[in-house]
């Protein structure tokens, strides 16, 4: 065991405070801010914090001295010179920056997709020279979007889980009312498909960001391929520039590339969850089916009853012959099974299960597949956005079924439609005329779709 893992667990219990300690951190520090206190307290002040933080807690009140001697050293702390003075130390802030950076994440407010569109933007055609791959890797990619994107997932991850939280405690409460249940559930899944979008836009920007990658890579590979066999000093100094950048680019790739692995592998856990939460409507259609059910027997119950009721001295009665019938009662008995019950479990045989490379070079073909798909789609989209930035109007009908013959892939194009009138529609500078006609030109293509006119407005 490492010396580290030694120190940690013999320091543990101050390093990190238990609820107590830190809520009455936390409390301090929320004082010192709103000019309740000064920043060098008072053993006065720590009881008062202390009282007002007991009502989160059951028990008795804690004792105000030995909270004092868990935070002194690493929390809590004196002031030069003021024995009877405290202040709270640095790493008691960044304790509480964590907890609050926690629950109240600025990442919440903006889209993944905005983010990271931001973060990630670059481009193949800006690099001349390594140093500006390196430049934009070290100061703008390292230094700032592979951790914000990290914190922007885990808080959309946070998000997504109180969703489903938020639907499993709908589903099974007695005071909503049904037309009240249907428009939360309608709130939530609304929330939750935005999500979903974000995520699928995002991966595609992931896969631009990539191709363009693979471009400069590609670039300097082609330069060193054209520069020959060198013969002098400074071509040979020249070449292993050359080499370098080269060397150098496809560390950056592949290094971003892992990058991205991590963030689909985080992506991939928030599609499940998404993909959890849509069960729910299913359950929600049952409690619907069940709840009506049970109110149809219960009114079939009290009409028969009061059908079958006989006036009794004043009160209704039931008559002899009134179908009768009892508890349901399964009776059980334990039994015991001494042949299972050996000290030593027999061992189980495993069966090893023959690998099929069929089937695998089927489903690496369909994964690749849907990868180029994406790639392209996103490759298409950003065409398209640029051309009608450029020219001003873009009739997408005639460019759909272009796409459609260059691509010989109906998911591309559609996708790209989707995409490019998303984005118009989305956009104030632009607007999107949708004319209910089919051109006679298209009217024999297996995909037909309406006369469609991008443009920005006047």
């Amino acid at each position: 065991m490492s010396n580290l893992t030694s120190e940690i667990a013999q320091l543990y219990h101050q390093l990190v405070p238990n609820r107590q300690e830190g809520l009455l951190l936390f409390r301090l520090d929320e004082k010192i801010r709103n000019g309740e206190i000064d920043a060098n307290f008072s053993s006065q002040d720590i009881q008062r914090a202390i009282e007002e933080t007991h009502q989160f807690s059951s028990g008795p009140l804690p004792n105000r001295e030995r909270l004092l001697q868990n935070l002194l050293t690493y929390y809590i702390e004196h002031p030069a010179e003021q024995k009877n003075r405290y202040m709270l130390t640095e790493y008691a802030r960044k304790f509480i920056l964590l907890l609050e950076y926690k629950v109240n994440n600025p990442f919440r407010k903006f889209p993944l997709r905005e983010s990271f569109k931001r973060y990630a933007d670059f481009s193949a055609a800006d690099i001349r020279h390594i140093t500006q791959l390196e430049s934009w890797f070290s100061q703008g990619f390292q230094a700032t979007t592979r951790e914000n994107i990290f914190d922007h997932l885990e808080e959309l991850k946070a998000d997504v889980n109180d969703s489903v939280q938020r639907l499993n405690k709908l589903l099974y409460s007695q005071e909503v009312t049904v037309q009240q249940m249907v428009t939360d559930f309608s709130v939530i899944f609304t929330d939750l498909g935005a999500k979903a979008d974000e995520i699928r836009d995002t991966l595609r920007l992931g896969n631009t960001l990539q191709l363009e990658l693979e471009q400069v890579v590609s670039a300097f590979y082609e330069q060193t391929k054209e520069f020959g066999h060198p013969s002098t000093p400074e071509e040979t100094t020249a070449f292993d520039q050359l080499l370098f950048a080269y060397s150098r680019a496809s560390d950056i790739a592949r290094e971003i590339g892992g990058f991205f692995e991590a963030v689909d592998g985080k992506l991939g856990q928030l599609r499940e969850r998404i993909q959890y939460a849509s069960t729910k409507l299913n359950e929600l259609q049952d409690i619907f089916r069940y709840r009506s059910q049970f109110k149809i027997n219960l009114k079939r119950l009290l009409e028969f009853t009061l059908t079958m009721a006989v006036p009794e001295k004043n009160e209704l009665g039931l008559p002899l012959h009134f179908p009768r019938h009892g508890l349901p009662v399964e009776r059980f008995r334990l039994t015991a099974m001494p042949d299972l019950e050996r000290e030593y479990a027999g061992r189980n045989q495993v069966i090893e299960t023959p690998p099929d490379p069929d089937y695998h070079r089927l489903q690496v073909a369909k994964v690749e597949q849907e990868l180029f798909r994406q790639q392209r789609t996103a490759v298409l989209l950003a065409e398209y956005k640029q051309r009608l930035q450029e020219q001003g109007s873009l009739n997408f009908t005639d460019e759909f079924y272009h796409i459609l013959d260059q691509e010989q892939d109906e998911e591309v194009a559609i996708q790209v439609g989707h995409g490019l009138i998303q984005y118009t529609h989305d956009h104030p500078q632009y607007q999107v005329d949708i004319l209910p006609e089919i051109p006679d030109l298209y009217q024999t293509k297996p995909i037909l779709t309406w006369t469609i006119n991008l443009k920005q407005k006047n």
